[in-house]
C-alpha cells in the first residue's frame, strides 16, 4: 500500500518536474548550411547533450538553471561554444561550425608543377618511377616523359615551354646547382651528375615557381635528398662499362656514406658503332660522401659532396675544309659540397644552408687552349612560422657570390657577379577547400648594379574530393648568361611573366591534369657571342631589347588500377613559341623547341619471375634548324623524332642479398633521328647532327647487402 502510494505521489508531480527543465532544441549544419549528423551537442560539465540526426535537428532537457555553456562538436570543425541562460520552458538554437582548417587536409597549390614524393599523399610520381623511366636510368631523361618538357638530343639540359635551358635551375637541400650536368662536347649531350636514388622528393615546376626560388625564367627542379638512412647497407655494381661501390654506416642518431666508381666507355664504343670519331672515350671517375647527424628531437645536419673528374678527345667535322678534322679534347673537373640544417625552435621551423661548387673544363680545340673556371658560394636562410589558424607564413634570404675565370690562349678574362635576394611568402587557407600562396621576392645584382621585385600568387579550388581547380601568375627574372655579361656592362634583367591554370584529378590510382599557360618574356639579351653552334647572320649589338612569347597546353594521364601489375602514364604538349634574342635577326621559333611532344610510359612488375619490365615511347614534332641558303630564318624544320626504350630489371636474392640484374636498351625500332643540320660558312656543304649511335644497349648488376627487394 505505501509503495502504491508513492507512485501516486510521483504521478501527481510530473507535470510539475517537467514543467520546471528547459527544452533545448535547433540545427546543426556547416557554414555551406549542409547539415552535420552525428554532431555532439551538450551542456558544459553536465551529462545533458544529444547527438544530432540525419537532417542535422537536435533537442533535449536539462534541469540546469541559470548561465551555462552550450558546447557542439563535429570532427574536422571548429569545436562550438556558447553562452546561455536558461529559462523553464523551449529554446531553439540553430548552430553553424565552421571548418577546422589544418594542413593535412587542405587543398594543395599545384599549378605549374609536378612533385615525386614518398612523403606526401597524391603527389603524380614516386622516386622509383624516374629509375625505371627510359634506358638511362637519368633523372633528366624521365622528366623528359612529363608534358612541357621538350625532347633535345643534341644538348642536355631541361628544355620547359619554350625555354631554353639556361632557363631551368635545379635546386639540391634549397641550393642551387651550378652545373647539375657533366661537361659535353658540341652536339653530344651528357648525363646529370647526381644519382635519382640519392632523393626522396622531386618538385618538377614548369612556371610559377615560389619565391623562395629565383633566377630561372622557365623551370625550377626542386630535389630533397634523403634524411637518415634507414639500415646500414653496402651496394656493389658492375656494368659494361665501369664498376663501382657504396657504403651507408647507420648509427642511432648518425650515419655516413661513401660511394665510389670508375668508368670507361672505350669496350662499350667498341661494340656499338659509333658516329663520332672518338680519340679517346669518355672515362670518370665519381666520388661521394654523405653525412647525416641528429642533433636534436627535429634537428637535423645534413652534408654532401661529390666530386667528379673526366677525360676525352675526338675529331669533329670541319666543314669549311673537308676531309680535314678538328681535334677536340676536354678535361672537365666538378666539386659540389652542400650542407644544411633543419630545426624546429619553438613555433618556428629553421634552415640554413652553405654550398660550394667548383667547375673546371680544360679545352684543346684545334690547338687553342681554354681555360673555364666557375665558382659559386651560396648561403641561404628560412624561417616559417604558424601566424594563426589560416596562415603559414614563411620568409627568408640568400647570397650567392660567383666568380668566372675564363682563359682563351694567352687573353684572360674574369668577372665576379654578388647576387642577393630575400622573399616572403604567405600560405593562406580561406577552408581546407580554397587556398592561396601569396609571395614577393626581391633581388639585386653587382654586375647589374640593379634591383627587381618579383610578385608571385596561385590559389586551388577543391571541386570534390579527388579533384581541384588551380591557378597562378608570376614574374620571374633572370640574370643574363656569363658568355653576354664579360662583353658588355648596360644589360638589363630577363624577365617572364607566367599565367597558368590547370584542372587536376587525383583519384584511387588514376591522375588526369590539363593545364593551360601563357608565357610573355621581356628584356631578353641580344647580342652576337661566337658560341657553337652559331649561324652565321650578321653582327647583332648587344642589348637588352629582346622579347618573346610561349603560350599551350599540357596533358597528363596515369592509370595503375585498370590492368593488374601494371603502371602506364601518357603526355602530350602543344607549345606555341617565339623569340627574337640572341643573334635572332627576327622574331622565331627557336631551334629547342617543338609544336607537338607525346610520351607513353608502360611498366609491369612480373611476380612469378621477380621481374620489372618497362617501356617509353617518346614522339616530338620536327625542329627548326638554321639553313643559310633559306632566306626565312629558321624556315627549315627536321623530320618528327620518334623513340622506343625499354628497360629490365630481374630481382634475385643471393646469399641473403638482394641484387637486380638491369638490362635497356634505347631505340629499339632504329628510328633515323635527326636532330639538325650543320652548314659550313658559305652554305654549300651541310651535315646532319645525329645521336651517337644509331641502337645502344646497357647491361648492370647492382647489389645491395642489407636492403629490401627494392620493387615491392
Amino acid at each position: 500500500m505505501k509503495m502504491n502510494r508513492c507512485l501516486f505521489l510521483a504521478a501527481l508531480m510530473l507535470p510539475f518536474l517537467i514543467n520546471a527543465q528547459t527544452r533545448i532544441s535547433g540545427k546543426i549544419t556547416d557554414d555551406k548550411n549542409s547539415p552535420l549528423p552525428g554532431a555532439n551537442i551538450y551542456i558544459k560539465d553536465t551529462y545533458d547533450g544529444v547527438t544530432s540526426k540525419e537532417d542535422g535537428s537536435f533537442s533535449f532537457r536539462t534541469n540546469e538553471k541559470g548561465e551555462v555553456i552550450l558546447i557542439a562538436s563535429f570532427v574536422g570543425y571548429k569545436k562550438y561554444e556558447s553562452k546561455l541562460n536558461l529559462k523553464k520552458g523551449e529554446m531553439k538554437i540553430d548552430i553553424s561550425l565552421e571548418e577546422e582548417i589544418t594542413q593535412m587536409n587542405a587543398v594543395v597549390v599545384s599549378a605549374g608543377s609536378f612533385e615525386a614524393s614518398d612523403e606526401k599523399k597524391g603527389v603524380i610520381l614516386k622516386p622509383l618511377d624516374v629509375v625505371t623511366t627510359g634506358a638511362t636510368a637519368d633523372l633528366y631523361t624521365s622528366l623528359n616523359t612529363l608534358p612541357g618538357a621538350q625532347k633535345v638530343g643534341e644538348t642536355e639540359g631541361l628544355f620547359v615551354r619554350g625555354g631554353s635551358a639556361s632557363e631551368a635551375k635545379t635546386i639540391i637541400d634549397e641550393m642551387i646547382v651550378q652545373k647539375p650536368f657533366s661537361s659535353s662536347v658540341p652536339d653530344l649531350p651528357s648525363r646529370g651528375r647526381f644519382s635519382p636514388m640519392m632523393f626522396k622528393g622531386t618538385v618538377f615546376s614548369t612556371g610559377g615557381y615560389s619565391a623562395q626560388y629565383g633566377q630561372a625564367l622557365s623551370s625550377a627542379l626542386i630535389l630533397k635528398t634523403e634524411d637518415m638512412p634507414k639500415q646500414t647497407i653496402t651496394a656493389i655494381n658492375t656494368m659494361v662499362f665501369g664498376f663501382g661501390g657504396a657504403h651507408t654506416q647507420r648509427w642511432e642518431n648518425t650515419a655516413f656514406s661513401f660511394e665510389g666508381g670508375y668508368y670507361n666507355l672505350n669496350p662499350y664504343n667498341n661494340v656499338f658503332k659509333q658516329r663520332v670519331d672518338w680519340d679517346r672515350s669518355p672515362s670518370s671517375i665519381d666520388l661521394s660522401t654523405n653525412f647525416r647527424q641528429k642533433l636534436s628531437k627535429n634537428g637535423l645536419l645534413k652534408a654532401f659532396v661529390s666530386y667528379n673528374k673526366s677525360d676525352l678527345s675526338l675529331y669533329l667535322p670541319d666543314l669549311d675544309n673537308i676531309p680535314n678534322k678538328t681535334y677536340y679534347e676536354m678535361k672537365p673537373e666538378n666539386i659540389y659540397s652542400n650542407v644544411s640544417y633543419r630545426d624546429i625552435v619553438g613555433d618556428w621551423n629553421l634552415f640554413g644552408g652553405f654550398s660550394y661548387s667548383l667547375d673546371k673544363d680544360r679545352i684543346n680545340a684545334a690547338g687553342n687552349n681554354i681555360s673555364q673556371d666557375q665558382r659559386l658560394v651560396q648561403t641561404k636562410f628560412t624561417a616559417n612560422k604558424k601566424l594563426n589558424e589560416n596562415i603559414y607564413l614563411t620568409f627568408g634570404a640568400e647570397v650567392h657570390n660567383t666568380l668566372y675565370d675564363d682563359t682563351y690562349n694567352q687573353l684572360n678574362i674574369k668577372l665576379n657577379e654578388v647576387y642577393t635576394a630575400g622573399f616572403a611568402e604567405g600560405d593562406i587557407y580561406f577552408s581546407n577547400d580554397l587556398a592561396a600562396k601569396v609571395g614577393i621576392r626581391a633581388e639585386h645584382s653587382k654586375v647589374l648594379n640593379k634591383f627587381n621585385i618579383a610578385p608571385r600568387i596561385s590559389f586551388a579550388y577543391r571541386l570534390g574530393k579527388y579533384d581541384q581547380l588551380n591557378f597562378a601568375y608570376g614574374r620571374f627574372y633572370q640574370t643574363p648568361e656569363k658568355n653576354f655579361l664579360i662583353q658588355y656592362d648596360k644589360f638589363d634583367y630577363e624577365n617572364a611573366d607566367h599565367y597558368i591554370a590547370n584542372y587536376q584529378y587525383i583519384g584511387e590510382n588514376r591522375t588526369f591534369r590539363a593545364e593551360i599557360y601563357y608565357k610573355q618574356y621581356h628584356n631578353l639579351v641580344k647580342g652576337t657571342v661566337y658560341n657553337y653552334p652559331y649561324f652565321n647572320l650578321p653582327v647583332v649589338p648587344f642589348s637588352s631589347d629582346g622579347k618573346g612569347y610561349a603560350k599551350g597546353l599540357d596533358i597528363f594521364w596515369r592509370d595503375s588500377w585498370t590492368i593488374r601489375n601494371c603502371d602506364y602514364w601518357i603526355s602530350y604538349s602543344y607549345l606555341d613559341t617565339k623569340r627574337e634574342y640572341s643573334n635572332y635577326p627576327t622574331m622565331a621559333f627557336p631551334t629547342f623547341a617543338s609544336p607537338h611532344t607525346f610520351s607513353i610510359v608502360f611498366k609491369r612488375w612480373f611476380e612469378s619471375i621477380s621481374s620489372f619490365v618497362a617501356l617509353t615511347y617518346v614522339h616530338a614534332s620536327g625542329r627548326p634548324y638554321f639553313n643559310p641558303n633559306n632566306p626565312e630564318f629558321l624556315g627549315d624544320h627536321t623530320d618528327s623524332y620518334n623513340n622506343l626504350s625499354a628497360n629490365i630489371s630481374y630481382v634475385a636474392r643471393w646469399f641473403g642479398s638482394y641484387s637486380v640484374i638491369f638490362f635497356s636498351i634505347d631505340n629499339i625500332a632504329g628510328f633515323a633521328n635527326v636532330y639538325g643540320y650543320r652548314y659550313s660558312s658559305d652554305g654549300k656543304i651541310s651535315n646532319p647532327v645525329l645521336p651517337a649511335t644509331l641502337r645502344s644497349a646497357f647491361l648492370g648488376v647492382f647489389i645491395s647487402i642489407g636492403e629490401e627487394n627494392p620493387y615491392q
